[in-house]
């Protein structure tokens, strides 16, 4: 190393009218200064950094939940979606439901005035002449066909196909009129749409059974149904009630009154 060099290099030993001292404390200041400022400009390029990851890294966080929450499926009115659906396994294939056969509709037959009623066509119905009666009298019943059709139709309605039966409450069959009374009665008649036929026939109180075996128990008090039929056509049941006969002679425990005295013989 050369002198020159040195000298202008190397020289570190301060030089001028002042003492030393003062020009190493400007040095020493001057060093504070400039590390102090590189130490702020390390200071906010490392919080600048800092930002930015935590900006990048909060944006990152957004997007992920934005696509977190757009894969979710949106829950239904009335749903809570914080309510966990538990997962079903998949039920075993079940195997294909056997189809039930349905019966051909049949349609109503196209009825020409005159022809014979259809059922379809028909309604019957029993009427009694009174609520109640009392044991031991004749009830009188009327049966009542009707042709609820819009066309005139016709149709048998004679003693042998018209009948009144008795039921008891719990359908017990007690007396039909065609039982004792048989008969091959014919009836055709035609009906116009609304048109009524009434036949009446009276109960002698007496329980019967198809053939008429006797002897006949006369039936006692309580409710009965009366229900008509024609053919395979049946009315409701209409309810009447047999009393109990009302009894003739004193109130029970009352003795009846002692006879008076004979009167004398005359003359």
């Amino acid at each position: 190393m050369t002198w020159n060099y040195r000298d202008a290099v190397l020289d570190l030993e301060p030089r001028g009218p002042l003492p030393p001292q003062i020009y190493w404390r400007r040095r020493l200041l001057a060093l504070g200064i400039a590390v102090l400022v590189l130490g702020l400009l390390v200071t906010g390029v490392v919080t600048l950094v800092a930002k930015t990851r935590s900006s990048d890294t909060a944006a990152d966080h957004q997007q992920e939940t934005a696509a977190t929450e757009e894969a979710k499926p949106t829950p239904l009115p009335g749903e809570d979606p914080e309510v966990k659906t538990p997962v079903v396994p998949p039920a075993a294939a079940a195997p294909p439901p056997t189809p039930t056969p349905t019966a051909a509709v049949t349609p109503p037959p196209v009825l020409k005035e005159g022809d014979d009623c259809p059922d379809s066509t028909l309604a019957v119905k029993g009427i009694t002449n009174q609520p109640q009666y009392v044991v031991g009298e004749q009830p009188k019943f009327t049966m009542v066909v009707t042709n609820i059709g819009l066309v005139a139709c016709k149709r048998d309605v004679g003693a042998a196909v018209l009948a009144a039966y008795v039921y008891s409450l719990d359908n017990q069959r007690l007396w039909s009129n065609l039982d004792c009374a048989p008969s091959n009665e014919t009836l055709i008649k035609t009906f116009q749409p609304g048109e009524q036929v009434t036949t009446e026939v009276t109960w002698t109180g007496m329980g019967s059974a198809p053939g008429c075996p006797l002897p006949r128990q006369p039936i006692g008090p309580g409710t009965y149904n009366l229900v008509v039929q024609l053919g395979n056509l049946r009315s409701a049941p209409v309810p009447f009630i047999l009393a109990e006969a009302p009894q003739h002679g004193p109130p029970p425990g009352e003795e009846p009154p002692a006879p008076g005295p004979e009167p004398a013989p005359a003359g």
